[in-house]
Parts: structure tokens; sequence; C-alpha cells
């Protein structure tokens, strides 16, 4: 029998060349976007493609999350200038309260960049409701003067911000490398 060709019963020989045949997939590895086969369409697929879609739907997500930290602030910022003349510890607690919301919603690489945000918001927030309410005038020597005033009216909204941002930054960090640690210790352990 060495050396003779048998029949198939379909009349191809080699069933890499069977055309009924060639549609039959071999399973691998799906990307993003393809469904799980017998799951009725319920969730992407692991894989690259769909990963730039999570991103930019968690950048968009990040993106709102900051104009309503923003909103946020500027709110506690209006409160306090209306019942006070000038922001103070309603705003304080609203700009942490937005770093928080901020903070949790970030993705790592816009951390870097988040950090340096809240003396930055808080000093342009205090510097216009001031404005909005008459206290100072930006006008020759009392300029220098009124940027001290911003200064010592801000800082402690400043403070708690940027105290209540590292915290919660802090934290998603030791969350993420305990997830990390567990699943790279599940790969490592057996054979």
């Amino acid at each position: 029998m060495t050396g003779q060709r048998t029949e198939a019963p379909d009349g191809y020989d080699d069933l890499a060349r069977n055309p009924t045949r060639v549609s039959r997939r071999v399973p691998g590895p799906r990307r993003r976007g393809e469904r799980h086969p017998g799951t009725d369409g319920i969730g992407p697929a692991p894989g690259r493609a769909g990963a730039r879609t999570d991103r930019a739907g968690h950048g968009r997500r990040a993106a709102r999350a900051a104009v309503v930290a923003l909103v946020v602030a500027a709110a506690g910022a209006l409160v306090d200038t209306a019942l006070w003349g000038r922001p103070g510890w309603v705003f304080a607690v609203t700009a942490a309260l937005a770093a928080a919301l901020a903070a949790r919603t970030c993705t790592r690489a816009g951390a870097w960049w988040l950090i340096s945000a809240p003396p930055l918001v808080v000093a342009v927030v205090t510097v216009a409701c001031e404005e909005a309410a008459g206290i100072t005038t930006l006008q020759g020597k009392g300029l220098a003067t009124a940027a001290v005033r911003w200064a010592v009216d801000g800082f402690p909204a400043m403070a708690a911000a940027e105290a209540v941002l590292i915290t919660v930054l802090l934290v998603r960090g030791v969350r993420a490398g305990r997830r990390g640690g567990r699943k790279r210790s599940g790969r490592n352990s057996g054979a």
C-alpha cells in the first residue's frame, strides 16, 4: 500500500484544497470587536482593535469628569463669594471633591498632568471670583497686593484639592499594584 493514492469521498485528495473545507475557521486569537461564539453578541472578544475604543471611551469619560469637576469647584467658589465676598471653606471643600472626581477618572498618563492642575485651577477661579465681586482691582501697585490676597484666599482650597488628589491617586496605584501582583503570581505558579 505504500505509494498508492487513496480516493477521498468528495474527490479531493488534499483537504486543504477542498473548497468546502476552506471556510472552516481554525480557532485562534480574536480581535476586539469580534463576538464570542455562542454568547449572542454579549461583550467584545479580547484583542487589540477594541482597546483603542475602550481608551477613547475612557478618555471621553475622563474629559466629562474634568468638566464636571471644574463646574463643581467654580460653583463652590461662587457660593462662597455670594455669601462672604470671597472664596473660602465651601470653595475648599468643593475643590477637594472636584479633585477626587478628576483623580478617580483620569488615565495613568493623565495623572501626571492632573497633579499640577489644582493650584492653577484654584488660582484662576479665585481671581475670577474676586474680580467679579469687585474686591480687587488689576491696576498698578494694587496688583501685587491683590496677588498676595488671591494666594492667601486660594491656599486652603489649593492645599485641600492637592492633598485629596494625591491620596486618591496613591490609593488607585496601590489597588492596581495588588491586582497586578495577583495576576502575575497566578501566571507564574504551576509548571
